[in-house]
């Protein structure tokens, strides 16, 4: 006799009919059949959110004993991240991923993690509306409005929201940096100034920032929706799917430029509907598009596009994109797919660490703890910082931990350092550098606390592999050391980029209840000068976007072996001194005959000379969250990197990567050629931000 089906409780969506709602549509309808879809979760034997923040909505007791499927519907390691995400981990049996690339990610975090792949539907979304669409007013009037104002246009199309909700209630919208908003803008201001006909078709909420600067920037734009409002507009100006599919038909071209992404669904939406598109390699694009309609460097979707209003080649791959998300991306072809899972739930195939339930319980390091609150007219908490705090020039580590400290301390914390505190006055919590911290005066002051009946949280930052970075003997104990530190002490872990906790995983250390918070420099300090520098207003060269040599600086404090000296050394050798100005700050193992060496600097005199150059270089192989790098982008300065550590991490659009020395001269030029372009697209989290993170993974 054939067991029962599985009695599951979908979590609801978020309600605004958006992209969670269509993906909880989908699963249930991709569901019926293998499972019995149950109304309340006390009458469920399965918990299935097609989101984690609904999930975590839900009382732990609710889900006690049950089994727990989530959906990741974000780039994992940008989840990582968010505050509340470590207790989802703890709390999901089966992660669902719905790209190739999140699958992969989700495996470093919850090895059970399987592959389903976002679904769209291709009855609504398709090349020519179906017999009896309802009707489409917005996308009529945007069709009318171009007929009248911009005949003979090529329509780029983009319907993500590109401004942060909370900026909108003041007046002054701020980019959602993560769609790429400004990425957007460059690329359409600059085909304008190739004289391309380009207009810009947009719909959906919160497109207030692109709104604005698209016309600062003096690009077109048709705006299909209700007419635009100054307040937030989410979720009313989202228009039905039936509407969004005339849109993409009426487009020359999607564009994509997110610079994360769990879907994104417009690339299935635009390809079911047949339209050519161009898309940064994010979440599920490089599974539906040809890589030849995939771009690294928003700089080159310029010459991309231009081709394209001479030519027509984007379209060829129409065809491709559609077939591929016919042949994998539909609601029937994920029903084998959940059956499966199903079947592997039902069979006990989960292969992630049990989470907490009855009779399970997480590590006594690692439970949470009541938050700590501030109280109203109080000061900020308490926070004890452990460091070999040093006076700069030093390493990047100390370079952050004084920054840290100066947030912290500019956001209305109290703030001490290596326990120097009243034993009656004890901190919320400690946060703890790697293993560059006076470990025996830690002790002491914890069992202090302890005495006192104080138990405060414990938050260890963590970099390297120690070994990887700096490639010694020395380094594999300091790594063990690190490990044993970390799980007999710490509350929860701060990595500071995926590759770190890749790279941590690579050698068996499995970090307590890890969260992504990337360093970042003091603003006081680190921040662009006028616009333009020093550079003289002389015309620029043939294919030059700046007059005279191009100024390249690389700092390091370390001479270590990872540091790049190989490469700067060819370059000394190779490089033209007429093109080409080099300057190196720091200390290096190899002599320059043409590089201007400079002394390790204060951050003071460091941070001015930065702003003296175009172009940031580093040619460090295995830094996990390179200090000297976020000082040189929040300088203003675009980064030639090497391809490694956590380089592609922090530098994103605002530069570019080199796998070898010789491709260093031909990657400069590109680089001076578009410079403006570069620096726009520069964006380092800021520290008042990381300072938030450090205190909501601290103090929860």
């Amino acid at each position: 006799m054939p067991a029962a089906p599985p009695r599951v409780f979908v979590c609801p969506g978020d309600g605004a009919n958006w992209a969670i709602d269509e993906d909880r549509r989908h699963l249930a309808t991709s569901l019926a059949g293998t499972v019995e879809l149950v109304g309340s979760v006390t009458e469920a034997e399965v918990v299935h959110a097609p989101w984690w923040e609904p999930l975590m909505a839900l009382p732990a007791s609710a889900v006690a004993g049950k089994t727990v499927v989530c959906h990741m519907v974000a780039e994992p390691a940008r989840c990582l991240g968010v505050p509340g995400f470590a207790d989802a981990l703890a709390r999901v049996d089966r992660w669902i991923a719905g790209s190739r690339g999140g699958l992969a990610q989700l495996r470093a975090l919850a090895p059970g993690a399987a592959l389903v792949p976002y679904a769209v539907d291709t009855t609504c979304f398709a090349p020519e509306p179906a017999p009896q669409a309802a009707p489409t007013p917005h996308a009529d009037a945007a069709r009318e409005a171009l007929a009248r104002l911009h005949p003979g246009a090529y329509v780029v199309a983009n319907f993500h929201r590109d401004s942060e909700g909370a900026s909108i209630a003041t007046g002054n919208p701020a980019p959602k940096l993560v769609k790429g908003p400004d990425v957007l803008v460059e690329v359409l201001a600059a085909l304008r100034e190739h004289g391309a006909p380009v207009v810009a078709l947009l719909a959906g909420p919160r497109r207030h920032w692109v709104r604005g600067e698209l016309e600062r920037r003096g690009v077109p734009c048709l705006w299909a929706g209700p007419p635009p409002s100054e307040s937030d507009d989410y979720p009313e100006a989202i228009l039905p799917r039936h509407e969004l599919a005339a849109l993409y038909r009426l487009a020359d071209l999607h564009l994509c430029t997110s610079r994360s992404e769990g879907g994104p669904h417009s690339v299935l939406e635009a390809a079911a509907c047949g339209t050519p598109q161009l898309s940064t390699p994010v979440g599920l694009a490089p599974d539906v598009l040809s890589p030849e309609c995939l771009v690294s460097d928003p700089a080159s979707a310029i010459g991309l596009i231009l081709e394209d209003i001479a030519r027509g080649w984007l379209r060829r791959f129409a065809p491709v994109h559609r077939a591929a998300v016919l042949a994998n991306h539909t609601v029937d072809h994920n029903r084998p797919r959940w059956r499966r899972v199903y079947a592997e739930l039902r069979a006990g195939a989960t292969t992630v660490a049990p989470r907490p339930g009855p009779g399970r319980t997480m590590p006594a390091t690692a439970t949470s703890l009541p938050p700590v609150t501030r109280q109203p007219g109080s000061a900020g908490p308490h926070v004890c910082l452990w460091n070999n705090f040093t006076p700069p020039p030093w390493g990047g580590g100390n370079q952050f931990m004084l920054a840290l400290r100066g947030e912290l301390l500019r956001q209305g914390c109290r703030v001490s350092m290596n326990g120097d505190y009243d034993p009656d006055e004890p901190p919320a919590g400690h946060i703890l550098n790697s293993v560059q911290f006076p470990a025996d005066a830690f002790e002491r002051a914890r069992e202090r606390d302890r005495a006192g009946g104080h138990a405060p949280r414990i938050l260890h930052r963590l970099d390297g592999p120690i070994s990887l970075i700096r490639r010694t003997p020395e380094s594999l104990e300091l790594d063990a050391r690190c490990q044993a530190l970390n799980h007999r002490l710490a509350s929860a872990t701060v990595v500071q980029s995926w590759h770190t906790l890749a790279a941590l995983k690579e050698i068996g250390f499995e970090p307590v209840r890890p969260v992504l918070i990337p360093n970042a420099p003091d603003p006081e300090i680190f921040g662009p000068g006028p616009a333009g520098g020093a550079r003289a207003a002389a015309p620029p060269g043939p294919g030059r976007a700046i007059s005279g040599p191009l100024r390249v600086i690389a700092t390091s404090w370390s001479p270590g072996p990872g540091k790049g000296a190989a490469v700067y050394a060819w370059m000394d050798r190779h490089l033209d001194p007429e093109r080409y100005q080099l300057t190196f700050v720091g200390n290096c193992p190899v002599a320059f005959t043409r590089w201007r060496s400079v002394p390790p600097q204060a951050s003071a005199p460091l941070a001015a000379l930065l702003r003296e150059h175009d172009v940031y270089l580093t040619a460090s192989r295995d830094d996990p969250c390179s200090n000297a790098l976020l000082e040189a982008l929040a300088c203003g300065l675009p980064a030639l990197y090497f391809d490694g550590g956590g380089h592609p991490e922090l530098v994103r659009f605002g530069g570019l990567p080199f796998r070898h020395a010789h491709e260093i001269p031909a990657l400069l030029d590109r680089l001076a050629a578009r410079l403006p372009f570069y620096r726009s697209l520069i964006a380092v989290e800021p520290i008042s931000r990381i300072a938030r993170r450090y205190l909501d993974a601290l103090l929860g």
